[in-house]
């Protein structure tokens, strides 16, 4: 299996509309117009995450991620946008749990780890099986 295989969003874009007339980097979006994220190419921005498709955690204690630099559960603030309302619950969850997960002994069997970044849920293709091993 490849690392990099193993780790893309659930949709590869979202979409919604713009507010307000608006431009972006120079370009004018009238208002109404369907505007496109492109999740997967955000969250793997060579000069926003270096070596994107290396798993390296690490890169995380550097400096504090910017709002709008990994877009993992959509787009702008979750009180007033479109982001996923239990991202902090999940973020709170994964700090507690990180170490003890990481440190459970563990083996991926073999499986079609190959994703359809044009099918929503982008997901593995035979799903992801862990087998915990020990403790």
């Amino acid at each position: 299996m490849c690392i990099r295989d193993s780790f893309y969003p659930f949709a590869p874009f979202v979409g919604g509309r713009a507010p307000a007339d608006v431009s972006f980097q120079g370009e004018p979006v009238p208002e109404g117009a369907m505007v496109l994220i492109d999740l997967f190419g955000q969250n793997h921005d060579e000069e926003l995450w270096g070596d994107p498709f290396v798993f390296r955690p690490e890169r995380f204690l550097q400096r504090p991620v910017e709002r709008d630099e990994l877009v993992p559960q959509g787009g702008g603030d979750p009180a007033t946008g479109h982001r996923c309302p239990g991202e902090a619950v999940t973020i709170a969850l994964l700090e507690a749990l990180t170490l003890r997960l990481a440190r459970l002994d563990h083996e991926v069997p073999d499986q079609d780890m190959r994703i359809s970044l044009h099918r929503v849920p982008a997901r593995p293709r035979s799903g992801l099986r862990i087998t915990v091993t020990g403790r």
